[in-house]
């Protein structure tokens, strides 16, 4: 798990400077090929670092890293972490189709 999210974070670190491996792709678009998000360099960068504290927390989780931390912060980051929601991701309401 570890490994995944700093290969995920490098990725977007690598987009933050310029980098285009697998950035068009990652994306979504409309059915005419428009880009439904535009993001930033500063997204791809807070998106990386985020990535790779998770991947340090989970080093830290199950002891590759000895920090001496205090149960009650790894408790309240591993909260955080299941918390975090994107503002631009789709609201988590049901709503119903009208079938005509």
């Amino acid at each position: 798990m570890s490994f995944v999210f700093f290969v995920l974070g490098l990725i977007h670190l690598n987009w933050s400077i310029g980098g285009t491996f697998g950035f068009a792709e990652s994306l979504p678009t409309k059915e005419t090929g428009e880009r439904v998000l535009n993001l930033k360099k500063f997204d791809s960068v807070v998106v990386g670092l985020g990535l790779m504290s998770f991947s340090f927390f989970y080093l830290l989780k199950v002891g590759y890293i000895n920090l001496n931390l205090s149960d009650r912060l790894v408790y309240q980051f591993s909260f955080e972490i299941t918390v975090i929601k994107h503002p631009f991701s789709p609201s988590t309401s049901i709503e119903k189709e009208t079938v005509t």
